[in-house]
């Protein structure tokens, strides 16, 4: 058994990793690290022949809890988005993605909108990615009507309008749906 994997070095790193819960996962991992480092290099230096010398190391290494407390007061706080700006975000997709199929200038509204969507942070990439597809459909909606004309395919201007109509009104809300549901869960 390495030193490091000693019962006394284990139980203190863990609780460090306890009392730091609140950092990143890579920030933990590195203080872990980077403790684990000092508790070896302190151990090669002074070799520790029992308890008493390895609890002596650990103990000028400080308490946990202090630790934890100066490296929680280092760690920037992540951005959090207000429900306030997640509603209206989900709100401008879904509202000016249908619009921009029957009124194209709308689109720089809807450039608007994916772009705040994509500097929110608290959607992954992934939730993003579906929410600019969904709010691209009207769009799609807009090319077909000026490349398949209305009797092409011989289905006849309803059969053709009505499909692409629900799926510019369905997709944007459900991708809203999704992105609110998203936003709602823990990171």
């Amino acid at each position: 058994m390495t030193i490091t994997r000693h019962p006394l070095v284990r139980s203190y790193l863990s609780a460090v990793g306890r009392e730091t819960a609140g950092l990143s996962p890579e920030r933990q991992n590195e203080l872990l690290a980077d403790l684990e480092e000092h508790i070896a290099v302190a151990l090669a230096e002074e070799p520790a022949t029992g308890d008493d010398e390895i609890r002596a190391v650990l103990a000028r290494l400080g308490d946990p809890r202090t630790i934890a407390a100066t490296a929680l007061g280092e760690e920037l706080p992540a951005p959090q988005a207000s429900q306030g700006r997640s509603l209206a975000v989900v709100g401008l997709l879904a509202v000016t993605g249908p619009l921009t199929a029957f009124a194209p200038p709308l689109g720089i509204a809807l450039i608007g909108a994916i772009w705040w969507l994509w500097t929110t942070p608290q959607w992954r990439n992934h939730d993003k990615a579906i929410g600019t597809a969904a709010a691209l459909v009207p769009l799609l909606f807009l090319v077909a009507q000026w490349v398949i004309p209305a009797g092409a395919l011989g289905l006849g201007l309803g059969a053709l309008f009505v499909p692409f109509t629900l799926a510019v009104l369905a997709l944007p809300a459900a991708a809203g749906v999704h992105l609110l549901r998203s936003a709602q869960r823990p990171t």
